[in-house]
């Protein structure tokens, strides 16, 4: 990748600003699934995967239930020189996808410790009170190395206490082959383009789509809930970027794979994923964040209400958030930590923003739309 569409990529992301960058929220499978890509592919998972050393002082297990691919990968390293010098066996789950996530939480209390949600997981595990309170004087790390403007987004707070700590985020802008299309993108309005009919592919989250349908029409998907003319005008939106599509993807690996064999030639995706594809060598397919405004996400972690091993969790993710280990998951990762003074590296990664630069989803609001919003894009969708 280089420099020239880096700096394009970051100057494009910081335009936008708070005002229409629609919203920190996690990737995820499906829509009723949820998983974190950007976190997380959710695919490839880690199921059983255990790290640990039988020569430390220690004694003990911590479970962590996670979305599983590269992001899961990431993960368990950094937990790896924690649990060697401690003794403590660090086990990982991968779920599909926060519907799953939940559902094993709730069936199997007291068999989790720690849990990787994106924001639309956090506002869901809350509501159905899966999550405990972190005690932030045991992860004094947290607020030594991570922005202060990062550490009280909404869906990580209840009622003044920390339910979840920020661990990585990204944005949901679209890639595109140079090669097939007219010309540098950078309007959501190029995929409503006619000469592109078949060539399309979008993500198959219905809040995640709708965000991006809303800024492309100018809104913020906070404001659209209890207006019937904006609901009207984002759905219509979306009906437009409906036409050219003949896919919808659910997971990460599979929009790549559109690029990769070029069913897409242009493709609703995640900049880390881009970046990883770039790196294999194909130059031909930049990755932008639209000038109206793109979707962001976070990934974040938390504990597991009935843990049985509480300390033992507040010591790893301190752990966790040496600055140290916080590059380490932003470098394999692809994706942004919302470190204090982040290197370079970090700010040339295609969809870095800091946090106060990134409007948040008001999940108090758009939460109780999902399932009615969900079947009206549906039927747009089955056209």
């Amino acid at each position: 990748m280089s420099h020239k569409d880096t700096h394009r990529r970051r100057d494009i992301l910081t335009a936008v600003g708070a005002g229409t960058l629609t919203a920190l929220a996690g990737c995820s499978g499906g829509d009723g699934g949820d998983g974190g890509d950007g976190g997380g592919d959710g695919s490839g998972g880690d199921n059983g995967s255990t790290t640990g050393s039988s020569g430390g002082s220690g004694s003990g297990k911590l479970r962590f239930l996670g979305f599983g691919g590269n992001t899961q990968a990431a993960q368990m390293s950094v937990f790896e020189p924690w649990a060697g010098e401690s003794g403590v066996k660090v086990q990982g789950t991968s779920a599909g996808g926060t519907t799953e996530m939940i559902s094993l939480i709730k069936q199997n209390p007291g068999s989790f410790d720690i849990v990787a949600l994106n924001d639309t997981g956090m506002a869901r595990a809350q509501k159905e009170d899966v999550l405990e309170p972190i005690d932030l004087s045991k992860v004094p790390n947290y607020e030594k190395n991570i922005k202060e403007s990062a550490r009280s987004l909404s869906f990580n707070m209840r009622d003044g206490d920390t339910m979840g700590l920020i661990r990585e985020n990204g944005a949901t802008g679209y890639a595109y082959n140079s090669e097939k299309v007219d010309g540098e993108l950078n309007s959501w309005d190029a995929i409503l383009d006619s000469k592109y009919e078949g060539k399309v592919s979008l993500i198959d989250r219905t809040i995640d789509r709708l965000s991006n349908s809303a800024a492309a029409a100018g809104l913020n998907i906070n404001n659209v809930p209890g207006d019937q003319a904006k609901t009207d005008e984002m759905f219509a939106r979306a009906k437009k970027e409906d036409q050219n599509v003949f896919s919808y993807w659910g997971d990460g690996a599979t929009s790549i794979r559109y690029l990769r064999q070029e069913n897409a030639w242009i493709c609703e995706a995640w900049g880390g994923r881009v970046l990883a594809l770039q790196e294999e060598g194909f130059d031909q397919i930049k990755y932008v964040i639209p000038k109206e405004g793109a979707m962001g996400w976070a990934d974040n972690l938390a504990v597991v209400k009935g843990s049985e091993s509480r300390d033992l969790a507040h010591e790893l993710l301190n752990h966790t958030y040496q600055r140290k280990h916080l590059l380490t998951l932003s470098d394999k990762m692809n994706y942004t930590v919302q470190v204090k003074n982040p290197p370079e590296k970090m700010t040339q990664l295609p969809d870095y923003a800091p946090a106060e630069d990134l409007a948040f989803r008001n999940w108090e609001k758009v939460l109780p739309k999902q399932e009615a919003w969900t079947q009206r894009l549906e039927k747009i969708k089955q056209g």
